[in-house]
């Protein structure tokens, strides 16, 4: 197998690490407000915390990922979460579990702009949007597979452990002990990782000398600040995340609301919609990839952005009219699916684009998509709450139609740097 290959699809194990720790939170959070004793609104916060600090800190880890290497920052990078991710079962109240997950959401920050320019290193120009979805599909893979082990090493690890003697535990649910372990089980991936792992291929060009790195940083930032391209990007991803943050934070809330959806189905049904986003991860990747080649760079990358964000904005305006749950759910698959499908052609884009500045680039898309999905639980939550459900779709409709606008701008011939 050639080792590029490897490499990738040892990346995409991380990401799907990444997604478990991430997402495992939101299936326990009930049992961890009993267990801690906090209000409704306390845990809301808890939740959205990782969010804000996630978007953040994507440009200056993504600045340090092109500056120290991708294989360093991301290696250093799981061990952080990992850890993070045990002292989650060691929390006693409120501002523990607050500090940890905006502790997070640092830490799993420079993954992602760390993992596209190992990509930009490894693969030819016309795989990049393959080589992107595989290890974008980790991640999606570890979203969907969260809930379920989650609960299951819940129920297997009850009773045992940490629960019993660190802090008293109303709710019979061990989730200390599934913290402490997932913590445990990120540091063997961050080890393979950097057993296997290199920068660049054998021969390749080594990187330039570093320059000091606030230097760098703030550099990056005014580059990127410059760039129209930049902001085209920026634009996509917060309207798409503001969109589909609403399948992993309010949808088991609308279905219970509409629908009076039983809470095991309601589960079912998210994954089942996450499940469908996931196949569309590879498609976009191949799709991206040929239309780079038959349209070139320029359409290649931002026509399938702005076709499949269209998708999704037809797909949220059809919802209102639905009559069945199930037709519901299934519409929301298909605007998973396209969503996915986008994704493959943004981190081409930056790769692409980003030159020298990759990791920043990719990091300046995550930050205002990560904005974005900070944002989307209050805003549709509190347009739900005032105007309705059907107000929220077409609400969120809208914003992915802004969305695929800005996709139709993107310009992968305009590197930042030759732009500003």
């Amino acid at each position: 197998m050639p080792q590029r290959y490897t490499i990738v699809a040892v990346t995409a194990v991380a990401a799907l690490w990444l997604y478990i720790d991430r997402v495992c939170l939101s299936t326990l959070a009930d049992d961890v407000q009993r267990d801690l004793g906090l209000p409704a609104d306390r845990k809301d916060l808890v939740l959205g915390a990782f969010f804000l600090t996630y978007a953040l800190f994507q440009i200056p880890m993504g600045s340090l990922a092109d500056r120290f290497g991708a294989r360093r920052v991301l290696a250093l990078s799981i061990v952080a979460w990992s850890l993070v991710t045990a002292a989650t079962g060691f929390v006693n109240g409120f501002v523990a579990l607050l500090a940890v997950r905006l502790l997070l959401g640092v830490a799993e920050a420079g993954a992602y702009p760390a993992a596209a320019g190992l990509v930009k290193n490894w693969a030819r120009a016309e795989e990049r949007g393959r080589f992107s979805s595989v290890v974008a599909l980790g991640g999606r893979v570890g979203a969907v597979v969260a809930p379920w082990m989650t609960a299951a090493l819940a129920a297997t690890l009850a009773g045992v452990g940490l629960a019993a003697w660190l802090a008293h535990n109303p709710s019979g649910v061990n989730w200390r002990g599934v913290f402490t372990l997932y913590g445990l089980c990120g540091l063997a991936v961050a080890g393979l990782f950097w057993l296997v792992v290199r920068d660049r291929p054998p021969g390749a060009a080594p990187a330039a000398a570093a320059a000091p790195a606030l230097a760098v940083l703030l550099r990056q930032i005014a580059v990127l600040a410059r760039s129209r391209n930049m902001w085209a990007f920026g634009g996509v991803q917060f309207g798409a995340n503001i969109g589909w943050a609403f399948v992993v934070t309010l949808l088991p809330t609308y279905l219970n609301e509409v629908f009076h959806v039983p809470l095991e189905e309601r589960g079912r049904m998210q994954s089942m919609v996450l499940l469908i986003g996931c196949c569309g991860m590879i498609l976009g990747g191949v799709v991206t990839d040929w239309l780079r080649q038959r349209l070139g760079p320029r359409l290649g990358r931002s026509l399938p952005v702005a076709v499949t964000l269209g998708g999704c904005a037809a797909a949220l305006f059809l919802v209102p009219s639905l009559p069945s749950v199930w037709a519901v759910v299934a519409t929301l698959g298909v605007m998973a699916f396209l969503v996915d499908s986008h994704n493959p052609s943004i981190w081409s884009f930056a790769q692409d684009v980003g030159g020298r500045n990759v990791g920043a680039a990719l990091g300046w898309g995550n930050m205002c998509g990560n904005l974005g999905a900070f944002a989307s639980p209050v805003l549709v939550g509190g347009i739900a709450r005032a105007a309705g459900w059907d107000t929220a779709f077409v609400v969120c409709g809208s914003v992915f139609a802004a969305a695929a606008v800005c996709g139709l701008l993107l310009d992968a011939t305009r590197p930042v740097e030759a732009e500003t």
